[in-house]
């Protein structure tokens, strides 16, 4: 599902990822530890297409994430640490505007929401906008839109 093949990042001289390969199968977790300046969000970056690799491959369910990016992107859900998101929308029209980002249309749209809101339990905040939310509910409304897609990574 994820294979990662010799995978290196420099930014200028200093190399934040160095020759990293490892694969990672359907249904298998995997978690990075290491302390500060280990490369752990830098390879995230990669993995996700937000950083190009310096050399080496990344490949998502076969697609590799530099000479196919889309199909590789849209096999993916993921929630960076500072993830963005409009603070002055409500949960509920955000989670509407990033269902139609994702392509859904009509109908679909609102099934998709809801199918969101009860994974991550937002019921009780749909109306509020996402400034007003505690920390918790924020990560949760971020994931909702990580998993809006059903994204199989």
């Amino acid at each position: 599902m994820i294979e990662i093949n010799h995978l290196t990042k420099k930014f200028d001289q200093f190399t934040a990822v160095d020759d990293l390969s490892f694969t990672v199968s359907e249904g298998e977790v995997l978690g990075f530890l290491g302390p500060n300046g280990a490369g752990k969000s830098t390879t995230m970056k990669v993995i996700t297409g937000f950083l190009a690799p310096t050399s080496g491959s990344v490949k998502i369910d076969g697609y590799d994430i530099t000479t196919s990016p889309i199909e590789a992107k849209s096999l993916i859900g993921y929630l960076p640490e500072g993830a963005p998101s409009y603070g002055d929308m409500t949960t509920l029209d955000f989670l509407r505007f990033i269902a139609e980002v994702r392509g859904y249309r009509g109908d679909d749209i609102q099934k998709r929401v809801d199918h969101v809101v009860r994974e991550v339990d937002l019921a009780a905040v749909l109306h509020q906008t996402i400034d007003t939310l505690s920390k918790g509910f924020k990560r949760r409304v971020g994931l909702a839109q990580a998993i809006m897609h059903d994204p199989k990574v």
